[in-house]
């Protein structure tokens, strides 16, 4: 008896990433320092706005935290273009991984421009429940880079806070 071969051909993704993206946002501080600054996951703590995550923990190049409705996170650093852009991944339950990425533009001497965006491959019901919740949040932080007093400390920053 002659054993015989079956195959499916190629088998692409079919889906297409969902991608959630802030408004511009401006940050007082240059881009050099900003970069410096965020490519130090230990750093986020001192962004995410108060009340927003719970058990908070990190290192240089990772960190993870429990958000309400989402349940834990774990995210990383994940590729850095000097000054410019800074790539994370992110990992939760509901979503799986997906990735974010902060795109940074200088902004005059010492502020920068910064816009966050999210890059998901999610299902037709997770994306029916995220609904505009992820842009809003987006803006949240966005928000807090605006807001955020601790600027004065990052100028010539080399080390976390």
């Amino acid at each position: 008896m002659e054993v015989g071969t079956f195959s499916l051909g190629q088998v692409t993704d079919m889906s297409k990433a969902t991608i959630y993206t802030s408004r511009r946002g401006k940050a007082a501080c240059s881009d050099k320092d900003l970069y410096a600054f965020m490519t130090d996951m230990r750093n986020f703590g001192t962004i995410i706005p108060e009340g927003t995550v719970t058990e908070w923990q990190a290192t240089e190049d990772n960190c993870s935290f429990r958000v309400d409705k989402a349940g834990k996170v774990t995210a990383g650093l994940s590729e850095a273009l000097p000054y410019s852009r800074i790539d994370y991944f992110a990992e939760t339950f509901i979503t799986g991984r997906v990735s974010v990425t902060m795109n940074i533009e200088p902004d005059g001497v010492e502020q920068s421009l910064i816009t966050l965006s999210v890059s998901a491959y999610l299902n037709p019901f997770v994306k029916l429940a995220i609904g505009d919740t992820a842009v809003k949040y987006l803006n949240e932080i966005i928000s807090a880079f605006e807001k955020f007093g601790g600027y004065d400390r990052i100028r010539g920053y080399n080390q976390s806070l």
